[in-house]
């Protein structure tokens, strides 16, 4: 074979074999983060099809499938983590905000918070809040005592990781908006 041709591959699909694909990554990997992992692959490799396929009616539908199975897989998500956020608040858990924070878009994070918001009534709502500002006003201190320059922060020196920081930052301002 010469190693300057063109070498290709079909695939060919029906919306039936998607749809029970789709199905299957459910029992395969049982984590909403990982089947939406999968399904946005899938979108992306679905979105390399020839201009001309992307015109007919089995391509429109098999994005269907796979969007209506990400969409349900990114809601799963939010509120699978809408519930840790509310367990990791209860505890005071900065790990694990922060392991959930890393996770998702700044979009879902923010939804996952407002998830979690209603399950903390107002007293409980009230002292995240305070537990946050707390936690952040310290951590700032910190960071700027380390920086030896006025304003300026330097978290690394200070000990603390700025990830952590990051995410109970937006955190406290996801509930305080709320």
């Amino acid at each position: 074979m010469n190693p300057t041709s063109q070498q290709t591959f079909r695939l060919e699909l029906t919306p039936q074999e998607v749809e029970a694909r789709c199905t299957a990554l459910w029992q395969q990997f049982r984590s909403p983060g990982r089947v939406l992992s999968a399904l946005v692959s899938m979108q992306s490799l679905f979105a390399l099809a020839p201009a001309g396929t992307r015109e007919n009616a089995p391509y429109r539908e098999i994005q269907a499938i796979v969007a209506r199975h990400a969409e349900e897989a990114r809601n799963a998500l939010i509120g699978e983590s809408g519930q840790r956020l509310q367990a990791a608040l209860q505890h005071r858990e900065t790990r694990e905000i922060t392991r959930i924070h890393a996770d998702l878009s700044r979009n879902g994070f923010w939804q996952a918070a407002s998830a979690a918001n209603p399950g903390r009534g107002g007293a409980e709502a009230m002292g995240d809040i305070a537990w946050l500002t707390q936690w952040c006003q310290s951590a700032r201190d910190r960071a700027e005592a380390a920086s030896g320059y006025p304003e300026a922060l330097d978290f690394r020196t200070a000990g603390i990781d700025a990830a952590e920081y990051a995410a109970m930052n937006e955190l406290l301002r996801c509930l305080q908006s709320l």
